[in-house]
């Protein structure tokens, strides 16, 4: 083993490439790209978002978002959302030519295209000195019936991208190589 510094991880390890939808004062929706993001064990997801982006003052105001995975298709927008900043180019999201439409559920926009999004209402922000982790209750999952098996959702039918921060790339994801929970039978 040798020690690289605590730099290597840059921006976090490897993890899906997700867009953060939320609607501006004048109702016109924002969009950011994420990567830092988890789920805790009672079902809701947390957000790393820095206090000074447009996406956590939207959420602060409407209490909602939505959370898309990016497939291939969407790439090249996701990537764009996350170069430009919603303060300096508010209609950044109308310039990419995508559509969105509001949730059911949530006051926040879903965007068309997205194979799957998850419809969050607010339940706190945990500030830190450089970020809020926000945390968002799952009230509903919106799912394209291509990513279904069944009423089963299938990760490898999402073609959701993965940011890898170690060679500033996104990649696709890969093939199933084990079964979670099953793997380490052998040991038992």
């Amino acid at each position: 083993m040798k020690y690289v510094g605590r730099q290597a991880l840059a921006y976090g390890y490897l993890m899906p490439l997700l867009m953060v939808a939320t609607y501006n004062d004048d109702g016109t929706v924002n969009v950011m790209d994420l990567h830092e993001a988890t789920q805790t064990v009672e079902g809701d997801l947390v957000l790393c978002i820095g206090e000074g982006k447009k996406t956590h003052a939207n959420i602060e105001k409407r209490r909602a978002f939505t959370v898309s995975l990016v497939n291939p298709a969407q790439m090249a927008e996701a990537d764009y959302f996350g170069t430009v900043s919603g303060h300096r180019v508010p209609d950044k999201f109308a310039r990419t030519g995508l559509k969105a439409v509001k949730s059911k559920h949530v006051d926040a926009p879903i965007i068309e295209g997205s194979v799957l999004t998850i419809e969050c209402e607010l339940k706190q922000f945990v500030r830190s000195a450089y970020f809020s982790a926000v945390l968002g209750g799952i009230v509903d999952v919106a799912a394209d019936e291509s990513v279904l098996n069944g009423n089963r959702l299938d990760a490898k039918k999402t073609g959701m991208l993965l940011y890898d921060s170690f060679s500033n790339s996104y990649l696709a994801l890969g093939e199933r190589v084990g079964k979670a929970w099953g793997e380490g039978r052998k040991f038992m």
